[in-house]
C-alpha cells in the first residue's frame, strides 16, 4: 500500500514505535511521512537513527529510549526546538546493548531478560526499567531489563516480497530484535520482488510475511542514510543542511510538509542537489553483495 495510508491506517497517536537502522538502512521516509501527519504522543524506542531528530522537533515525541541522543545544537537543532515548544521528550537512557536486551525480551515473550552489564553504571538510578535480581540456581545478583514490546515497529529494507517477507543484509544493529518484538509491522522495500528470490536466501529474511501488517515499496527509503549493496549516505551533507535554527526551520517547511510525499521529496532535492547527485550515491559495483542482488 502507498506510504501515507501504511502510516495512517498502523501507527496511531500514544504507539510504542520501534524505528529500525542503526546508522544503517534506517526508516527515513516513514519518519518523513509520520511527521507529515503530525502523529503525536509516541514512545519512540531506536538506536541511533538519526531521523529520530524530524519527530522530536516537531514535539510529536513524548519518551524516546535509546543509547544516544545527539545533544550539540551545532549538530541538531531538534532538541532545542522542541524545549522552546514546551514539548521536551523524556529520555530514557540507557547502553545500546540495553535497548537490545529490552527487545530481545519483547521478542522472547519474556517481562524481563537477565544480564551481566549495567549493574557497575549509573543507568540503574534513572531508568525505572533496569533493576537487579538475585539468579534462582546461585543467587548470584544479576542486572534485570524489562522487556518492551512496541505498538509497530518499520522495517527500511533492500527487498521483501509482496507478502511482507523482508530481507536485509550488511549491518542490522537491533532490527531483528525490534522488528519481531513489535505487535504491527510496516515494512518498506527499496524493490517488492517475486517470493522465489526470497526462497533462495532465506537466512537473510529479518520478519516473516504473517507478521507484517503492511509493505510499502519505496525506492531510496533510507536516504540520507546508507543502504549496504544499493546506495552510500549523505548524512553529513543532510546535517550541514539542516545546522542550526533557520536551515532546520526551511528543512521542516520544504521538505516535510512542503511535500506530498517522498517521491516529491527526492525530486526536490535533485532540484537542489543536481542531476547527478544521486546517480553518484548509487553504489555501481556492490562486489560484496553481489550474489544477494543480482540473479533475480
Amino acid at each position: 500500500m502507498p506510504m501515507k495510508e501504511a502510516i495512517s491506517k498502523f501507527i496511531q497517536s500514544g504507539d510504542t514505535l520501534f524505528l529500525s537502522g542503526t546508522q544503517h538502512g534506517e526508516p527515513s521516509a516513514a519518519i518523513h511521512e509520520i511527521a507529515r501527519q503530525r502523529i503525536d504522543h509516541l514512545d519512540v524506542i531506536s538506536c541511533l537513527v538519526a531521523m529520530t531528530g524530524l519527530l522530536i522537533a516537531e514535539g510529536l515525541v513524548d519518551k524516546i529510549t535509546s543509547g544516544f541522543m545527539m545533544r550539540n545544537e551545532k549538530r541538531s537543532y531538534a532538541l532545542t526546538r522542541a524545549r522552546k515548544m514546551n514539548k521536551f521528550p523524556h529520555i530514557e537512557e540507557t547502553s545500546h546493548f540495553g535497548v537490545a536486551l529490552a527487545l530481545l525480551a519483547g521478542q522472547m515473550g519474556i517481562p524481563f531478560i537477565p544480564t551481566r552489564t549495567l549493574i557497575g553504571s549509573d543507568f540503574m538510578k534513572y531508568n525505572e526499567n533496569l533493576t537487579t535480581t538475585q539468579c534462582p540456581f546461585t543467587g548470584e545478583t544479576l542486572g534485570a531489563v524489562r522487556g518492551v514490546t512496541p505498538d509497530v515497529g518499520i522495517l527500511h529494507v533492500p527487498r521483501s516480497d509482496a507478502e511482507g517477507n523482508a530481507q536485509k543484509w550488511g549491518s542490522l544493529g537491533v532490527d531483528r530484535e525490534g522488528i519481531n518484538a513489535s505487535q504491527r509491522v510496516i515494512v518498506v522495500t527499496e524493490k517488492v520482488v517475486d517470493s522465489e528470490v526470497i526462497r533462495k536466501n532465506p537466512n537473510l529474511t529479518i520478519v516473516p510475511g504473517f507478521r507484517v501488517n503492511a509493505v510499502v515499496e519505496q525506492p531510496w527509503g533510507a536516504y540520507p542514510l546508507h543502504l549496504a549493496g544499493c546506495y552510500n549516505g549523505d548524512i553529513w551533507g543532510f546535517m550541514a543542511d539542516t545546522m542550526g535554527k533557520e536551515k532546520y526551520e526551511a528543512y521542516l517547511e520544504d521538505f516535510v510538509h512542503g511535500v506530498k510525499d517522498w517521491n516529491a521529496y527526492l525530486e526536490k532535492r535533485k532540484a537542489v542537489k543536481g542531476d547527478e547527485y544521486f546517480e553518484k550515491l548509487k553504489i555501481k559495483n556492490p562486489v560484496a553483495s553481489d550474489p544477494i542482488i543480482t540473479g533475480y
